[in-house]
């Protein structure tokens, strides 16, 4: 009887298993992903202001260390850590180099139905600019300014993964203590999306 008893319930065990992985898969589906992880390229017009007086606006292109890692949520906000990287030599940079660290936290808000794979998002956010500065034959010296940014932007579905584009805003506060006059930069990021 043992015998039997063990052979059914392992019969029983092997049929259900396969349907409850289906319903568990079927559940987190639903759920939606829990993180979008993504990498964009960006170019932005840059314009110094306090504290300027010579060349004072600029055109940039960011290379592809724009990392963002999205916490979804099933409401319509999300939060988005962003970190960016910028480095210049030669000219430029007085000679040098500079290295800016752009550590940011965003919210991003969908838009009408938009929903966490697609459609149109609105992003506002607070962070810091972290410059080091090294010019040519002078010492090293890093600043630290607030900075904030918002945009618009839009996910365009492809397969399992998704474009996102996005026009943004960002304004860096003066360190007088430093000697860092505030900017502005306006730009857009284009870049691919990855759920996990």
């Amino acid at each position: 009887m043992r015998k039997v008893t063990s052979t059914l319930v392992a019969a029983v065990a092997l049929v259900a298993l396969p349907h409850l992985a289906l319903a568990q898969r079927a559940r987190a589906a639903a759920g939606g992903p829990k993180n979008e992880i993504g990498v964009d390229l960006g170019a932005a017009y840059s314009h110094t202001g306090s504290g300027c007086t010579t060349d004072c606006g600029g055109l940039g292109i960011g290379t592809p260390v724009d990392i963002r890692w999205g916490f979804m949520s099933n409401g319509l906000l999300s939060f988005e850590p962003r970190f960016s990287l910028n480095y210049l030599s030669g000219p430029n940079a007085g000679g040098g180099h500079l290295l800016v660290f752009n550590p940011d936290l965003n919210v991003i808000y969908r838009m009408k139905k938009s929903t966490a794979r697609r459609g149109m998002y609105l992003t506002g956010g607070l962070g810091l600019a972290i410059a080091n500065t090294a010019p040519s034959g002078g010492s090293s010296s890093t600043a630290t300014q607030l900075s904030l940014n918002g945009g618009v932007g839009k996910r365009i579905p492809m397969e399992s993964n998704a474009w996102r584009i996005e026009g943004f805003l960002r304004y860096n506060f003066e360190n007088s203590g430093k000697g860092v006059p505030s900017s502005f930069d306006i730009g857009a990021r284009l870049g691919m999306s990855f759920w996990r």
